[in-house]
């Protein structure tokens, strides 16, 4: 990410070079397909939250799966305009992960942070915060990129989510450590559910 793409604009000026649209590459869909697994298995495609939603890739990989309801949020105004949703199940709106508030009443199946937490100086309390907006038995799934130099300042951020959701408060329901070979990277995946 550039220095100028901590704003709305900057991102919305990286969408526009098409800065972003390796996203949309065969190696990165192993990490969307975990993710799709994972909430069919666990029946939670009813009602998704995406943080950090960009483009809709994820909407995209859902649809066919039969996501119920999608609400993506996006800091980046200019990638929601390059989503190509249905407006009959899908809703996109500008936000920050630090401020997002869904509507009155509303609750999710399931939250994602897709490549999202990096961006923030504390994962583990941002993920907290969306709790509240669980429906009761929601899941919360995690996937974070992993750089190969393990003291790199992802990897700290990486390890302090990880020690906080091994805690009393959540139950990890699976976690992975996900390699693409071709593209030479590693992402790390969980999936979590807050301890009632």
């Amino acid at each position: 990410m550039s220095k100028n793409a901590s704003t709305a604009d900057g991102w919305d000026e990286e969408y526009r070079r098409g800065r972003w649209s390796f996203l949309r590459d065969l190696p990165e869909s192993g990490r969307y397909g975990i993710i799709g697994m994972w909430l069919s298995l666990n029946g939670s495609l009813d009602n998704v939250l995406d943080i950090g939603c960009g483009e809709g890739l994820l909407y995209e990989r859902l649809q066919p799966m039969g996501i119920g309801r999608y609400v993506g949020v996006d800091l980046a105004p200019a990638a929601l305009g390059i989503a190509d949703v249905d407006p009959q199940i899908a809703s996109l709106r500008a936000g920050d992960l630090h401020t997002f508030a869904p509507e009155k009443g509303e609750t999710f199946s399931a939250i994602v942070f897709n490549e999202v937490l990096h961006f923030s100086d504390d994962p583990a309390a941002a993920v907290a915060r969306y709790v509240p907006f669980l429906a009761p038995g929601g899941v919360i799934a995690v996937s974070m990129y992993s750089p190969k130099r393990l003291e790199s300042g992802a990897n700290r951020l990486i390890a302090r989510l990880w020690e906080a959701t091994d805690g009393p408060d959540w139950d990890v329901l699976d976690d992975y450590r996900l390699t693409s070979d071709k593209k030479n990277v590693t992402w790390r995946l969980r999936l979590l559910k807050p301890v009632a």
